[in-house]
This record gives structure tokens, C-alpha cells and sequence, in this order.
């Protein structure tokens, strides 16, 4: 009889396993080995195992829930029973759909027994999440709204394991007692989640070459048109999940707002999707400064997964930041990463840039650079340092800066004027990088004009790393007929990345552009002409006796 009854205790072990075959579901891990107790302890409802998740982002908020509880006796361990309110139609062999529907239940789970997992102190990244949980089958759900990734809810089975009864991982009714070796065991759970991702850039500009490769950083002049991408797709949702937001938002920081026309395109799995009850819908607000495009639950859940691109153009414009301060652009992505209904968002950021002469380094606080001077035949334009000292400059001379193409030839699109300030000083504003040709129109009053043709040359360098800094404006060089160079270099915040700390003046040139006064135009040594002036006027009083005398002779 005895041996009849270990063998029963045997046939009766019950075991549980997380990796069933669907996604929802957590992938197979070995069972640790565990010593057997001794049969001098009976199974009781404190009995508790170490249940580990694994592969789950450090501060999320990881909670089991039990959906099959155990039953006992004085005697130990008699079986299984369904929570209250769960609905299993085999408690020891729930399907996925039975648990991502429990999952998905926020007032189902309020209900039931449940127990929160920690992780590490101290942990980053991907880790293991522990906690100890008593016998049946735990639904766990990984949730937070610090967390990007989207999780599929899991299954945890703590289960007894008779000695002789092999690893049979699944849950089975039976009964336990004192007489039996027995451990209680479970196995370790996978997390199975993605994160999704969104990626802001810059595919081209008005007059801009973009084959540098970055895609985040970009110079343009006022006016110009930059053409704008967003690269995402929609998350992978379980049929856990039953109602989700997934929202595309993007907004323009100063200087830039959507062209008329946009030229909105909005892609997913690669076809062109219009605005619709059945797809997503389209709002623009803050003056086409800003847009968002929310689709519709039933069309994110069907297109599970797949990939969305949105392309767009904006219109740098006069109201737009110089030189470091940038005219950046976030393209944010809203989506549901739990199925409760709790939403996350993830963003991206590029950065538009457009440059001056004797403009603001970084906002209109800030000091401002100086490269270009107009000057008398005496004036001079030093530098001693990071100071520039001027002497005679001249105001009201005009300038015209005319950029040139890729070609050489001059760009009639790109012309900008200026007339020099009583410091003498020449300002530009609104500039992309590239070549220019400087070349004066009108001189002061009293003055020469120069018919000097300059060089004006900007150039551009942005970070491509790390991340957090890919795109932003890292230097740039003015270069003036090939000699008075300035260069200024951000260094930016850490934490508030738009935030440049400090500029460095790495080089500091400046070219003062001289006129000559008409009064002083060197003599050829000669007599000049105002003896011929006085002999004109002589000849004339002459002549003119000469001509009444005849008329009076005639008329005697």
C-alpha cells in the first residue's frame, strides 16, 4: 500500500512552464535544479519559490497577479482551483488568449492576489526581476511610464515536484503530504517586449547639399525650403491589447513652419495612406507650427508592427535663431505600452541651423561676432587677442553679398545687402554655408569706390556622436579673401542638450575694407585746371567785345 501511494504521489506531480509556443507567452528556460525536502515538512500555503523574469528594463514596474491557486489540507497539498473571477476552461493548460485577456482586465486584476518583483538595487539596462511567490499559475505584467519598451504579458507557474517524477514542467492536480520528497520549483520567464523607436532627419534642403550623411544637423538661408522625414513604425501589440493610442506629433521650434503646400505624405508598409475615420486623423495647430497624426485603435492593432514614414516640407523664416542658436525640430512618437491603456512617448530632434556676419552668436543676448568693417584711406581693423579695435571706420557704404552655386556661377536667388553701420561695421543675417562674393555698390559721400570683388566663404561641422549631440552645430569658420579667419566651437549642456554652455573664439579674423577720399586722389604734378578755366573765361570776355565792337562800327 505504501509503495502504491508513493507511486500515485508521483503520477500526481504537477509542474508549470512559461514557454508555451506563442509569442505571448515567455520562451522555455531550464529548470534549476533544487534539492528535495525532506518528508518531514508538510506542503502549506506559505510554501514560496524564487520566481525570476528576465530581460526586463530597470524601473519598470513588474506585478504578478495569480489566475490558479493551490488548495490544502492538514495533511498538505490537495490540488488546484481557478481564482475567483478568472474564467480558464483548463485551468492547468491556459491558452494565450485566456491570459492576454486577463492581462488586459484592469478590473480583473484589482481583484486578484498579487505580488511585485524588484529588481537589482542599482540596475541599468536589461535585468532579472525576482520575487517570492507561492504555488499555481501568476500572470505577470510589466508596465511603467518611464519605460519605452512594449511587453507581452507572461505566464509564471510555481509548481511541486515529487522525487521520481521527472521534469514533466506542467501543472498537475494531485495531492502532496509529509510522506513525499518534494521541492517546490519554478521556472525562470522571458520577457518578451519591443522598443519601439522613432528617427527625425533631414532628406533635403533648398540649395543645400545634404551628402555629407548627416542627417540631423543642416544650415539653410532664410527662405529656403527644408524637406523633412519621420521613420517609425507601429508597435507589436498582443491581443492583449484591445484599445491603443499610437500618435505621431512633431513640433517646429522657432524660425521654421510648415510650406504651403506641406507636401504631408504618410506611408505605412510602404502605401500612401490618407487621413480617414477608418486610418488616422491630421491636425495642425501653434500657427503650422506643429502637427499630429493619431490613428485610429482598430487600424494600429491591424497593422501590428508595421513600419511608417512621414515626409514633409517647412520654410525656414525671419524669425529664426543665428549662428548656434538653433531652429531644432522634435518629432515625438505616443504609443500605448501597456494593456491597461498607460501611453509612453519616445522623440527625436533635428537641428536647423542659419549664419550671420556681425550677428548674434547665440541668441540676442549674446555677444556678436565681427568680421567685416568699412574703413577710411587711414582706418585700420586690428586684432589683439580677442579683441578688435577699430579706427576711422566709415558709414553708409553699401554691399551686396551674392552666393555662389555648386557650379561657380552666381546664385540670383541668394542676394543679400548691406550698408555699413556708424562703427562701420557690415552685417549679414540669414546665411547658409557655402561661398559668397562681397562687392561694394555705393561709396560714402566724398568717397571712391572700391570695385574690390571679396571672398566671403562659411563653413559648417556638426556632431555625429554621441546621439544625444548628433546634429547639433559643433563649429564654424568665416574665411575672408582666403586669410582673416574667425572660428567659434560650442561646447553644450549634458543634461539640457539645446543649451550651449560656452563658445570658444578658436581663430578671430577680421578685414576692414577701405575707401579713398575723392578730394585727396593723388596730383600728376602738372598745372592743373584752373588755368584753363581762367583762359575759357577770357577768351569768352574777348570775344564777346569783339562782337558788340563790330556791331557798333557796322551800325555807324
Amino acid at each position: 500500500m505504501k509503495k502504491m501511494k508513493k507511486f500515485l504521489a508521483m503520477l500526481l506531480a504537477m509542474v508549470m512552464v512559461m514557454g508555451m509556443s506563442l509569442m505571448t507567452f515567455a520562451a522555455e528556460v531550464e529548470v534549476p535544479s533544487t534539492p528535495l525536502t525532506p518528508p518531514s515538512h508538510t506542503p502549506t500555503k506559505n510554501d514560496v519559490a524564487k520566481a525570476e523574469v528576465e530581460n526586463v528594463e530597470a524601473g519598470a514596474t513588474v506585478t504578478a497577479y495569480r489566475i490558479v491557486e493551490p488548495t490544502y489540507n492538514d495533511k498538505g497539498f490537495t490540488g488546484y482551483k481557478v481564482a475567483e473571477g478568472v474564467t480558464l476552461v483548463d485551468m492547468l493548460k491556459p491558452t494565450s488568449d485566456e491570459v492576454t485577456g486577463i492581462a488586459a482586465n484592469k478590473d480583473l486584476l484589482t481583484t486578484l492576489t498579487s505580488k511585485e518583483l524588484s529588481a537589482p538595487e542599482g540596475a541599468a539596462g536589461l535585468t532579472t526581476y525576482t520575487g517570492a511567490l507561492e504555488a499555481g499559475y501568476w500572470v505577470v505584467v510589466v508596465k511603467g511610464s518611464e519605460i519605452q519598451e512594449v511587453y507581452n504579458p507572461m505566464l509564471i507557474g510555481i509548481y511541486y515536484r515529487v522525487e521520481g517524477s521527472g521534469d514533466d514542467n506542467t501543472l498537475v492536480n494531485g495531492t502532496v503530504d509529509a510522506n513525499s520528497k518534494w521541492s517546490l520549483n519554478s521556472t525562470p520567464a522571458y520577457a518578451k517586449s519591443e522598443q519601439p523607436t522613432i528617427d527625425k532627419k533631414i532628406t533635403g534642403s533648398t540649395g543645400k547639399n545634404t551628402s555629407d550623411g548627416n542627417e540631423s544637423g543642416n544650415d539653410v538661408a532664410i527662405g529656403d525650403t527644408v524637406k523633412f522625414e519621420i521613420d517609425t513604425k507601429i508597435p507589436s501589440y498582443s491581443k492583449s491589447y484591445t484599445n491603443v493610442t499610437v500618435k505621431i506629433k512633431d513640433q517646429m521650434g522657432k524660425g521654421l513652419t510648415l510650406a504651403d503646400p506641406a507636401n504631408l505624405v504618410v506611408k505605412v508598409n510602404d502605401v500612401e495612406v490618407e487621413a480617414g475615420d477608418g486610418t488616422f486623423t491630421y491636425t495642425e495647430a501653434d500657427d503650422k507650427k506643429s502637427f499630429e497624426i493619431s490613428f485610429v485603435s482598430a487600424y494600429a492593432l491591424a497593422h501590428s508592427g508595421e513600419a511608417v514614414v512621414v515626409t514633409y516640407d517647412a520654410v525656414l523664416g525671419e524669425d529664426a535663431g543665428l549662428n548656434f542658436d538653433a531652429n531644432d525640430n522634435t518629432a515625438k512618437l505616443e504609443y500605448t505600452n501597456d494593456p491597461s491603456g498607460e501611453t509612453n512617448e519616445i522623440e527625436d530632434k533635428t537641428y536647423t541651423y542659419t549664419f550671420g556676419i556681425d550677428a548674434a552668436l547665440n541668441g540676442s543676448d549674446s555677444e556678436k561676432t565681427q568680421e567685416l568693417y568699412k574703413l577710411d584711406e587711414n582706418g585700420t581693423a586690428i586684432v589683439e587677442g580677442e579683441t578688435i579695435t577699430v579706427t576711422n571706420p566709415l558709414a553708409g557704404a553699401k554691399f551686396r553679398l551674392q552666393k555662389k552655386n555648386d557650379d561657380g556661377n552666381l546664385d540670383e536667388t541668394h542676394i543679400y545687402e548691406a550698408t555699413s553701420a556708424d562703427d562701420g561695421s557690415l552685417s549679414f543675417t540669414g546665411l547658409d554655408a557655402g561661398t559668397y562674393v562681397l562687392v561694394e555698390t555705393e561709396a560714402p559721400e566724398g568717397y571712391s569706390l572700391d570695385p574690390t570683388e571679396h571672398e566671403v566663404v562659411i563653413t559648417a561641422k556638426y556632431y555625429s556622436e554621441p546621439k544625444e549631440d548628433e546634429g547639433k552645430l559643433e563649429s564654424y569658420t568665416i574665411t575672408i579673401d582666403s586669410k582673416a579667419t574667425s572660428t567659434y566651437e560650442a561646447t553644450y549642456d549634458s543634461i539640457n542638450g539645446t543649451k550651449v554652455t560656452t563658445i570658444d573664439k578658436t581663430e578671430l579674423g577680421v578685414t576692414g575694407i577701405k575707401n579713398t577720399k575723392l578730394a585727396s586722389l593723388p596730383s600728376t604734378g602738372g598745372i592743373g585746371t584752373t588755368i584753363f578755366t581762367v583762359g575759357g573765361c577770357a577768351i569768352m570776355i574777348i570775344a564777346a567785345g569783339l562782337y558788340f565792337a563790330t556791331r557798333r562800327k557796322s551800325a555807324k
